[in-house]
């Protein structure tokens, strides 16, 4: 790391050149070379990232460049940010197969059949991309396949029997209006429980 002087003018102000893989510092002793500095970290890379005590970023994007431009560096900090890190979707699976088995028990879904244990499968991954629903014999059913070996024609017979066999939905017929409520009721669960969905 080197440093240097931003001119003679500003000797209030000493910086850094940020080589390769290095971080750099910029020492400002009043508001002008403040403004200086982060003016010139503007210009240079359009945006600059600060760090606060608690750890937490905060960034200042160049308007000046057009809101498209701000609009593409907003996106490319909170895109990334969105992927859950394994230790978080560990977590949030857990809590999402809770709340799934919190509403199996709920609307009286028998423990012992079949159709309650594939129960869980699209359930879960109706919670992770609710679009499954849309084509249920051709998109979900199939999901549960591998876990039990049956024919996805067979993962909807045994969800039937299910949802005919629980004590206060048997009224209902259709299995996609069953997965659809049971689906609501799931992410209403995780969002009481755990403050959201």
């Amino acid at each position: 790391m080197r440093y240097y002087k931003t001119g003679n003018s500003d000797r209030n102000t000493l910086s850094t050149v940020k080589m390769k893989g290095e971080y750099g510092f910029y020492i400002a002793c009043d508001d002008r070379a403040i403004l200086k500095c982060v003016n010139t970290m503007l210009l240079n890379s359009g945006m600059v990232g600060l760090s606060d005590t608690e750890g937490k970023m905060h960034y200042l994007i160049d308007g000046r460049r057009g809101r498209n431009y701000v609009l593409g560096k907003v996106k490319e900090k909170v895109l990334p940010l969105r992927e859950a890190s394994p230790e978080n979707s560990l977590y949030e699976d857990a809590v999402i197969y809770r709340a799934i088995d919190t509403i199996i028990r709920r609307y009286g879904f028998s423990e012992t059949l079949m159709g309650t244990r594939i129960l869980r499968v699209p359930l879960f991954r109706l919670y992770k991309d609710p679009k499954l629903l849309k084509c249920a014999s051709k998109s979900l059913y199939p999901l549960a396949q591998p876990e039990f070996h049956i024919s996805a024609s067979q993962v909807e017979r045994n969800l039937r029997y299910a949802i005919k066999k629980s004590t206060k939905l048997k009224d209902k017929t259709r299995v996609i209006s069953v997965l659809h409520f049971l689906l609501d009721e799931t992410m209403n669960e995780v969002v009481q429980k755990y403050g959201r969905a």
